[in-house]
């Protein structure tokens, strides 16, 4: 049994995506602050942090690990992405992107009381944004020509790309960028992605032929 441990509305999402397309059996663990600081949790990632995975004796953290692992355990599957191909180097270059660029555009915005004292806050947030809506610009400008991030097929970088981009409404700015939020309404109508977001709201009934079977009990 195949254990996630994920943060609601945070970057694990794709993971949580993949294991829905690999239809097999697999459990949810949602932490809090709290939790993160059990030693059950450290045990399993001694960073305190989510995505992580709990797969038998194998201990996986880190999204962009979580995802290859997944894809190099089931070469025969779904979510495959053949090694030493266009594809793969393709699916390494967003994920690495996604993880050291898009994401960490984000983080300052949403919460600048980790970078800067209080009474710098508002200026910093406006540097932030700046900085936040020229990667934007570059995601947004390649899904004009690009229906998919790797090849023309829906894979795993579509799903870890969705789980952060979704953030771009909390921020306020889907509306400047059409091509993502035409991104995230595509997505947002596939089966596996809509599994996934009932789980991160515990809406469990709403789930469609899904390999979800419950969530970890801390």
């Amino acid at each position: 049994m195949q254990t996630l441990y994920i943060i609601p509305g945070a970057c694990a999402f794709g993971s949580m995506v993949a294991l829905e397309w690999l239809h097999k059996p697999y459990q949810i663990g949602l932490t809090t602050p709290e939790i993160r600081k059990t030693p059950e949790f450290l045990a399993i990632n001694p960073l305190g942090k989510v995505g992580a995975l709990k797969d038998g004796d194998t201990l996986v953290y880190e999204n962009l690990a979580i995802l290859m692992y997944l894809v190099d355990k089931n070469p025969d599957s779904e979510i495959a992405i053949p090694v030493n191909s266009t594809s793969r180097i393709e699916a390494y270059k967003w994920l690495s992107y996604f993880s050291s660029t898009l994401h960490v555009a984000f983080s300052p915005l949403f919460y600048p009381e980790r970078f800067v004292s209080e009474n710098m806050i508002d200026d910093f947030k406006q540097k932030m944004l700046i900085r936040l809506r020229d990667v934007l610009a570059y995601v947004d400008s390649y899904l004009g020509k690009n229906k998919y991030f790797v090849g023309s097929k829906l894979s795993i970088v579509d799903a870890q790309g969705y789980g952060i981009l979704r953030w771009s409404e909390r921020a306020g700015l889907l509306n400047d960028y059409q091509n993502i939020a035409n991104f995230i309404a595509r997505m947002n109508e596939i089966p596996a992605v809509k599994n996934a977001q009932n789980i991160e709201i515990q809406k469990t009934d709403n789930l469609v032929n899904s390999s979800f079977v419950g969530y970890h009990k801390f």
